[in-house]
């Protein structure tokens, strides 16, 4: 057992793996390990060699060369005979290489001891090898019909068998080196995006940072007016009560000054004279009640109103703010898919619009072109996340969320919402609504009264919903459908009476 576990024991990380497969040398290494070494040769390698018992290959002799003269020692090998048993350099190589009785000769990297490469039990070189039990054998093992069922072949054929294969594998490894540098790139160019997602969502953040501002600002400076307002009033009317009573006050102290100057009045004829003359109306101010100011009221119901007033419109305006930042942060970009669009259909340059024309543009064939229904689809596909996009629209139009496998040729189920794979709004000529999926209509009793439509898809809930976007920005809920998403989903325009100038843009929110 010790021997069975030194023999499956890993000479280079001591590890213990299933199965022994031991290099010529006999030293045996995990696959993990023998891949290593061969992938990173030394510098001062040409070929693979033992990790193990690397450092005992020394240079290796010519055999067919003379020992050492006084021109100097042999030359080195270039190749090892196996059926010779002797190894070659450049110059006795060549008959090997041009006589065709050498041409069965296997030819190996230089060998300065082949005790490795003979039979343990014959000492005969290894020329086949057995591929079910998996180990080398010489002509004696064949001679003895150990393996007279076996897979046995010469060690030149497994080698340019093993090549055949080698070179399947390789190139499947380069295949899948250029998918990855293929992935690699587009997700290098998603990490710009990404970067450049992230720069605008910070400067949207930020206007929306600074509106908020704007707004709390407004409403401390509106609350602040109402109760600096409110105090200056009650100021105000104190300093009128006071003057009325201070009024009051002077009356009656002159009153008071006249009375005293009669009473001091010592000729009888002037004292009845001058009261005489004014007793009616000296009684009548002397009778009538002082001034007197009412309490300040503490009621600031009025003023709780008035706050209240101002802090729906604050709130208004920041949800206004927050509506308009999460339309932004949920657009995402959307072109037009020429290859799609049906020849009665013109496409801007810039990919962004479409408009239904009379006459038929010149277009190439293609085999997701739409041949009946005058249709197009956006390039970008989604599968995951929540969306959002407007689009400003004019005629007889049907906007479509869609898989991309909808058909594209012939009329029979291939127009949006006549299928299981497409859900529409669409607008006729009359200016009348109906939603449309798998050949199902629903009439909706709402007309527009502006021509932008915000279509949003939330794929993981599974739901599409289509609003009218009015003239202050806001949403007006047209209809939502609900289904559960089993493919990625992209847009899709139909536009139908080229006189009605049919035609949709996609808005940059």
């Amino acid at each position: 057992m010790a021997s069975l576990e030194e023999e499956l024991t890993c000479s280079v990380c001591r590890d213990i793996f299933g199965e022994a497969h031991p290099l010529p040398c006999g030293h045996s290494f995990c696959p993990a390990c023998i891949r290593e070494a061969w992938s990173s040769p030394a510098e001062d390698k040409v070929r693979f060699t033992c990790p193990q018992c690397q450092e005992e290959h020394g240079e290796v002799l010519c055999d067919c060369c003379s020992p050492e003269t006084e021109k100097g020692p042999p030359a080195l090998a270039v190749k090892t005979c196996l059926r010779c048993e002797v190894s070659l350099c450049k110059e006795h190589l060549q008959p090997h290489l041009e006589r065709p009785a050498f041409s069965t000769h296997l030819l190996v990297d230089p060998l300065g001891d082949l005790s490795q490469r003979r039979c343990p039990t014959h000492r005969e070189i290894l020329r086949y090898y057995c591929a079910d039990e998996r180990v080398y054998l010489c002509g004696d093992c064949l001679i003895e019909g150990g393996h007279a069922q076996h897979k046995v072949k010469a060690l030149r054929q497994v080698e340019d068998d093993l090549k055949v294969i080698l070179q399947t594998l390789l190139g499947k490894a380069e295949e899948k080196v250029k998918d990855g540098e293929r992935i690699l790139k587009e997700h290098e160019n998603v990490d710009s995006t990404v970067a450049d997602s992230i720069k605008k969502d910070g400067a949207q953040v930020e206007r929306l940072g600074s509106g908020l501002q704007i707004q709390v600002t407004k409403l401390v400076v509106a609350l602040r007016d109402i109760t600096k307002k409110e105090r200056q009033q009650v100021i105000d009317r104190v300093h009128q009560d006071c003057s009325k009573v201070r009024d009051d006050v002077s009356q009656t102290l002159s009153i008071q000054h006249y009375l005293v100057s009669l009473l001091a009045e010592t000729d009888p004829f002037l004292l009845i004279w001058a009261f005489q003359s004014d007793d009616t109306r000296l009684l009548a101010d002397l009778s009538s009640p002082l001034f007197v100011p009412e309490a300040v009221s503490l009621d600031r119901k009025h003023i709780l109103e008035d706050i209240e007033s101002k802090y729906r419109e604050f709130i208004t305006s920041t949800l206004r703010c927050l509506s308009e930042l999460k339309r932004e942060l949920l657009t995402s970009p959307l072109s037009l898919d020429t290859n799609s669009a049906h020849p009665l259909l013109s496409i801007a340059e810039d990919l962004r619009s479409v408009t239904r024309v009379k006459i038929r543009q010149p277009c190439a064939a293609h085999p997701e072109r739409f041949d009946h229904w005058p249709q197009v689809l956006t390039v970008q596909t989604f599968s995951s996340g929540t969306h959002y996009w407007e689009l400003e629209t004019k005629g007889f139009w049907d906007i479509g969320v869609c898989y991309r496998s909808i058909g594209r040729k012939g009329k029979d189920d291939n127009a949006f919402g006549n299928n299981k794979v497409s859900w529409s709004l669409t607008q006729q000529h009359d200016r009348k609504l109906a939603a449309w999926h798998n050949r199902r209509k629903t009439r909706l009793s709402y007309q527009m009264t502006t021509n932008r439509v915000a279509v949003a898809v939330d794929y993981g809930a599974g739901t599409i919903t289509f609003s009218e976007v009015g003239l202050s920005s806001n949403l007006t809920h047209l209809h939502t459908f609900s289904t559960l998403f089993t493919q990625p989903v992209c847009l899709g325009f139909g536009l139908y009476k080229a006189e009605l100038n049919s035609c949709i843009s996609i808005v940059k929110v």
